[in-house]
């Protein structure tokens, strides 16, 4: 998966069908590894609000089946994550709503592009995903960046 373990940060936009305009998409994410998959966990922030939890586990045939929970909506699907672009297809329990996902890798991230099917609405998004880098401070931190003396 082209998502790997750590803090992430996502920011884009979600466009309605007919809209000229989209709405702010922000996402706060964590991701975890246990020995039978990977869990996302995270924050919705912008014109946008909730929750977000996503478990992602291998099967038996080489797919990944994926139990996504974002904001009020609960979602199941499979995926394909072994090579680029990262695929995923879910639905709800009813079969009303239908979402693709793609996950690719970019110059300064991951991009984040699908679209999302529902009562005869159809949604897209794009949200590019960075990893988040915590500065270490302390007197015994060393830096072995470049630097310009002046």
């Amino acid at each position: 998966m082209i998502l790997n373990k750590g803090q992430w940060f996502g920011k884009g936009s979600l466009l309605v069908e007919g809209a000229s305009i989209g709405d702010d998409v922000q996402l706060d994410l964590e991701i975890s590894e246990d020995g039978s998959g990977m869990t996302l966990s995270g924050t919705l922030l912008g014109d946008f609000v909730g929750e977000v939890s996503i478990r992602v586990a291998p099967d038996e045939v080489g797919t990944y089946i994926i139990d996504a929970r974002v904001a009020a909506v609960a979602l199941d699907g499979i995926a394909k994550l072994e090579s680029e672009p990262n695929l995923a297809l879910l639905w709800n329990e009813g079969h009303t709503q239908n979402v693709t996902v793609a996950l690719f890798k970019t110059d300064n991230g991951i991009g984040c592009r699908g679209f999302w099917h529902e009562g005869g609405k159809t949604r897209t998004w794009e949200i590019l995903f960075r990893l988040k880098q915590h500065v270490v401070s302390g007197s015994n931190v060393v830096s072995f960046s470049p630097r310009r003396r002046r």
